[in-house]
Parts: structure tokens; C-alpha cells; sequence
């Protein structure tokens, strides 16, 4: 009995193609992530939505899952090498691998047949975002942490405010994600001979770090600066002074060094400043209200968003796949639903994925929960993939039924 031939000219003609159209979407993919700045930022919401997922969906879903899952690698590798930002960390290539594979296999597994299931357990996924999501709103609104729909970050309460308050447990959650978010105190005015080490804000003591331009201007004789300083502006001054003290190797030895002053090894009294104090100012980053913003728009106008475009999505699905259909009677309408589910559970699942291997890379992470981590970026990551799956189904009619369709049809 004669063996059929698997690598005949016709399949390898389909592998060229798939081959191509691969590299071609990963190489925009890498075009979107690293030239253009196609991130979405939603007013008062500071959600970013990249578009470079857009691209790596096509060759997942036309060529196969390893074809997906190449696009996806190489847009992470070649996307670090034309613009790299941070480190490069190869287990997020692997994931993004795995992200591409997962994408194609659900694209396949999810079939015409399972439509009106998909729908109706998307319609409940994105009711109980945007239930959940107006509830947060509700219970911050309730417990006077926000106004409005929209949080801004002048209006929110000061980390010493916030904590004095009694929330209610889904509010503390959501506040809770903003504590490890610190505040940057900088001196800006100093007119003692000792610099305080803390400064107060509503009961909150928030530790002195730097010290701003021209605020040591007015010091004069002896000065000492606490080992908490550890950035010392060139420009701060200090040319009236006649001695430094503090810590050994502190900021505070450097800076006696560069402005010719004679630095003697002390250990002050650790004060705490307030408001009130005369002579001296401080200044601050209020990073922490403009993360707890964004936390708290995220969660609840974010999820609300998400809920909506969701059903909306579902909705639009429905009339389309109705209103469109061949002689057979089948829908014409491509696989938008599949399109949604698809994207948004692999999109989960990757960012699950990388939160726990950041976790572990990045040290600034290693001592914080891992909920308040993978909190924050799943509820981006799903609103990001509404959008995302939105934006795929219309590129996906476009391309199947334009000129591509000649195209595509070869590797299929």
C-alpha cells in the first residue's frame, strides 16, 4: 500500500503562506508596540489599551495556534529589541508564546454550534463587571472616599484621612490596592540647623526623601541631615553652612564633599514636621492619591465600561447574525463572540501568568500581596480585551471579505 505524501508541494505552499501572513502581523504588532503610541488613555480612568494584541490574533486564528504563538513571541522579543523598556525578561516571552498558542486553540475549539451558549454566559460574565463595578462606585461614593462616577485624584482622601475612615469592606479593598503607593516628601524651604525626617500629612507620618532646589539656601553653621534623605538636589545650597552631619556613605557626606563643607559623622533626633511648622516647607508627589484614583476608576468606572461595551457587543452580534444571512439561511456574521472569548479568557490568563513571575523578578514586588498585584492588572487586562475583541471583529470582516479573502483562503 502506497504512503500518502504529507509534504507535498501544495503544503508546502500553504506553510509559505502561513509563513508570510505571520510575519507580516507580527512585524505591525511590533510596528504598533514600539513606533506609535496607540495606547487608549480613557480620561480620569488611566486605562491604557495596547494595540499590538490586535495583530497577533489574526495569525492565531488564520494560521493555527503555533503560528499564533510564534507572532506573539516574536512581537514581545522584537518589540524589546527596536524599543526596550526595563529589562528584558524571557519567561514573558514564553508566556506570550503560550498566550498565542492558547488564543488559536480556543478560536478552534470555539465552534458556530456553541454560539448562543457563548452568549449567554458572556452576557452574565459582563453583567456581574459592570454589577460589580457599579457597586464599588456605590460603596466608595457611600463611604465619602469619592464623588461622582469619575474619581479625581483632589478630591480622594490623603493616605492619613483615608486610614482614620471607617469603609465598608468592598471600599477598603479597593482603597487597600493604593498602600503600597508612596508618597515623595521633598524639602523645599529649610531655616534650622536640623532637618526633620518626617513629615505629617492628616495623622500619616510620610518619610523626607529629598531635598529640592534652593532649600538649603538660608541655612547657615551647623546642619544635620537625616540618613532618610537620599537625593540632595546640585542646586540646594547650603553655602553658608560651616559643618554636615549625618549617617557615614549617607546623601548627606556627598553632598558636604561637593559643596567643600567639613562632615562629621552624627546621629540626630528623628522629628516630625506638620503644616504648622515655621521655616519650613515640603512638598509632595501625592502618589498616592493618583494611584488610588486610577485604582478606583479602574474598578468601577473601568468594570462598569467593560460591562457595558460587553452587552453591547453581544447585542450588536445578535441583530448582525440575524440581519445578515446567505441563501442558506446561516449567518454570514463571522465569529465575533468567539472573538471575544478568545482574547479575553488567553489575555487572563497570560497577565495571571507574568503577575507571578514579576512577583518573583522584580524586587520592588516581593514583599507585596499578591492580590493587590493581580487585582488591578486582570480588571485592565479585561477591559482592555473588550475593547481589543471590539476592534478585532471589525478588522476580522474587513479582511476575510476584502482582498485578503483570496489570500487567506490559501491557508486555510
Amino acid at each position: 500500500m502506497e504512503k500518502k505524501k504529507i509534504w507535498t508541494k501544495e503544503n508546502r505552499k500553504k506553510l509559505l503562506y502561513k509563513m508570510t501572513f505571520t510575519a507580516v502581523f507580527a512585524a505591525l504588532a511590533v510596528v504598533v508596540k514600539s513606533f506609535t503610541n496607540l495606547a487608549l488613555n480613557i480620561p480620569g480612568v488611566g486605562i491604557k489599551i495596547g494595540f499590538s494584541g490586535i495583530f497577533t490574533f489574526f495569525p492565531a486564528a488564520f494560521c493555527g495556534p503555533v503560528f499564533g504563538g510564534i507572532a506573539s513571541a516574536l512581537s514581545d522579543v522584537l518589540g524589546y529589541v527596536v524599543a526596550p523598556d526595563g529589562a528584558y525578561i524571557p519567561w514573558l516571552t514564553l508566556t506570550a508564546f503560550c498566550g498565542g498558542v492558547i488564543k488559536g486553540l480556543l478560536w478552534r475549539l470555539l465552534t458556530e454550534k456553541t454560539e448562543k451558549k457563548m452568549r449567554i454566559v458572556l452576557i452574565s460574565v459582563f453583567a456581574v463587571l459592570g454589577v460589580f463595578g457599579a457597586a464599588v462606585n456605590i460603596s466608595l461614593a457611600s463611604d465619602g472616599v469619592m464623588k461622582g462616577v469619575i474619581a479625581k485624584q483632589t478630591d480622594l482622601p490623603t493616605r492619613g484621612a483615608a486610614e482614620q475612615m471607617e469603609l465598608s469592606p468592598l471600599s477598603k479593598l479597593t482603597v487597600g490596592l493604593a498602600r503600597y503607593n508612596k508618597d515623595t516628601i521633598t524639602l523645599t524651604e529649610q531655616s534650622g540647623d536640623t532637618l526633620y525626617t518626617y513629615y505629617d500629612i492628616d495623622g500619616y507620618k510620610n518619610t523626607v526623601t529629598k531635598i529640592g532646589k534652593g532649600a538649603l539656601s538660608s541655612c547657615t553653621g551647623e546642619l544635620y541631615i537625616p540618613k532618610t534623605y537620599k537625593t540632595i538636589a546640585d542646586d540646594a545650597g547650603g553655602e553658608g553652612l560651616t559643618k554636615i552631619k549625618g549617617a557615614e556613605g549617607s546623601a548627606a557626606q556627598k553632598y558636604a564633599e561637593k559643596i567643600n563643607v567639613p562632615f562629621e559623622v552624627s546621629d540626630g533626633e528623628a522629628l516630625t514636621a506638620d503644616k504648622d511648622t515655621q521655616g519650613v516647607k515640603f512638598s509632595s508627589s501625592d502618589a498616592y492619591r493618583k494611584n488610588l484614583a486610577g485604582y478606583i476608576n479602574l474598578l468601577a468606572f473601568g468594570l462598569e465600561l467593560a460591562g457595558l461595551v460587553g452587552i453591547l457587543f453581544i447585542v450588536i452580534n445578535i441583530i448582525l447574525s440575524r440581519a445578515d444571512r446567505g441563501e442558506d439561511g446561516r449567518s454570514r456574521v463571522l465569529g465575533l463572540i468567539r472573538i471575544a472569548v478568545a482574547v479575553t479568557v488567553t489575555g487572563v490568563a497570560v497577565t495571571t501568568v507574568n503577575t507571578f513571575i514579576l512577583k518573583q523578578v522584580l524586587e520592588v514586588w516581593s514583599d507585596r500581596a499578591v492580590l493587590v498585584l493581580l487585582i488591578p492588572r486582570v480588571a485592565e487586562e479585561i477591559v482592555s480585551c473588550t475593547l481589543q475583541a471590539y476592534i478585532i471583529s471589525l478588522l476580522f470582516g474587513v479582511i476575510y471579505r476584502g482582498k485578503l479573502k483570496q489570500y487567506i483562503d490559501k491557508i486555510l
